[in-house]
């Protein structure tokens, strides 16, 4: 009996210039730190990154979309980017990470370094209208990459099974740790952009008598919004300018006649959000 033996000869071709790649090249930033301390981007929500850019000159940083568009410009910190002591830095931006009030952005603001009296490192939580949340003189907010041999993450704020929690080394008088809970979650999602503003005008009562209540989130602090009321023949009947940072404004209508009525969020292009309510005197 024969043995047949069948070779098989498989050849590679190697194909120059055939595959490319897949990396396109979207913006360049002057930065006058290095990438990651005063240019990076954040999650502020589940449905929203944005780029963030600090100008240590004016004092403020500023946010932009994905598109490199304004969103929020100009934002004011507490204290210096480089004061003598210290040097100080946006560590968090987000929405409704610490009020659970989505009608401004916070962050946090904290100080790094040494400096020259060791306990004093003032850890900020502000909001973006100038109001401040949380302010503790004596804090280190607690960071180590690749702790325990390269197994975990230490980070001052992380999420649990018991909700966020925010961790602040308290050194003064006597070396303690302070736990705060958190009132929302630490985003980490994957943004989605296709939910932007969908509730960005909520009204009541509705029907009303005679007065209305409008909480109005606006979608960045660029544009100049106005409210207007339209009668059902298109009879404009009241207009409110709104400002960035006021999420409430009271609105009477008690002079117009029954029936019903729209309103508009709009700016100078574009008509952001509309709806119907009913006035019964």
């Amino acid at each position: 009996m024969k043995k047949i033996i069948t070779t098989t000869t498989i050849v590679l071709l190697f194909l120059t210039n055939s595959l490319k790649a897949q990396i396109t090249l979207d913006t360049t930033i002057t930065t006058w730190n290095s990438i990651g301390y005063d240019f990076y981007t954040v999650q502020i929500s589940k449905t929203e990154t944005k780029y963030y850019i600090q100008d240590t000159i004016t004092n403020t940083f500023s946010l932009y979309n994905m598109d490199f568009s304004p969103f929020m410009l100009n934002i004011p910190v507490p204290e210096p980017f480089l004061p003598f002591q210290y040097n100080f830095e946006v560590t968090y931006i987000t929405r409704t990470l610490f009020d659970c009030d989505s009608s401004n952005i916070e962050f946090a603001y904290k100080a790094v370094g040494s400096g020259q009296t060791g306990a004093y490192k003032p850890f900020y939580i502000m909001r973006t209208d100038g109001t401040q949340l949380f302010k503790l003189d004596s804090a280190l907010a607690p960071y180590c990459f690749g702790c325990l041999n390269g197994s975990q993450d230490i980070r001052p704020i992380q999420n649990t099974s018991a909700g966020a929690k925010l961790f602040l080394y308290y050194p003064v008088p006597t070396n303690r740790l302070r736990i705060y809970s958190l009132c929302g979650t630490l985003p980490q999602d994957v943004f989605d952009f296709t939910n932007q503003n969908k509730y960005s005008i909520k009204i009541y009562p509705n029907p009303t008598s005679g007065s209305l209540s409008f909480q109005i989130n606006l979608p960045d602090n660029i544009n100049d919004y106005e409210l207007i009321i339209l009668d059902n023949n298109g009879k404009e009947m009241k207009r409110e300018k709104i400002n960035f940072g006021v999420s409430r404004y009271d609105i009477e209508v008690s002079s117009f006649s029954s029936g019903s009525y729209i309103y508009s969020l709009q700016t100078k292009n574009k008509a952001w959000k509309s709806g119907k309510f009913i006035l019964n005197k």
